[in-house]
């Protein structure tokens, strides 16, 4: 697939923030919900990555329970499939999509621990321009893909 020119504005405003305090830190990590809805290129990154890393290592994070408790909380979220719960990290942190690579760097979505500075200018108008454009959870982009050879089935 051809990448849109939304993801070449994603790229350059997201090389613009400034994510040296997040080494090592995973406050965003309770914020990796089930049932984000992304853009078919960004499905396409997360396969190829999947068909890169250790099948095992993709089984074991596939197969971990994904109801978590809310910190703080009585209350339960459905973690995203690829936050491996187990060891506080992203499965596919290299191909994760938009909206995950924006975590504690926007205003709708700051750092739980407000340790990340104010964000650049134009954060509203990218998200905007990229819902312009067909998104589907990756389970919908798994379904509607399914007869394609090409696209592994993790």
């Amino acid at each position: 697939m051809t990448p849109l020119p939304i993801l070449e504005r994603a790229a350059a405003f997201t090389t613009r923030l400034d994510q040296s305090m997040c080494d090592g830190c995973d406050a965003c990590g309770t914020r990796c919900t089930a049932g984000i809805r992304i853009l078919q290129s960004e499905f396409e990154a997360i396969q190829a990555e999947l068909a890169r890393l250790p099948a095992e290592e993709v089984a074991r994070v596939l197969a971990q329970e994904k109801r978590q408790p809310i910190p703080g909380s009585d209350e339960h979220y459905e973690a995203c499939r690829f936050r491996d719960v187990e060891r506080g990290r992203c499965l596919i942190y290299p191909a994760r999509p938009l909206i995950c690579r924006l975590f504690g760097h926007v205003e709708w979505l700051p750092c739980p621990i407000a340790k990340t500075p104010p964000p650049p200018p134009g954060a509203v108008e990218l998200m905007q321009a990229y819902a312009a454009h067909p998104r589907h959870t990756y389970e919908e982009w798994l379904a509607l893909t399914a007869g394609d050879r090409s696209s592994p089935s993790r």
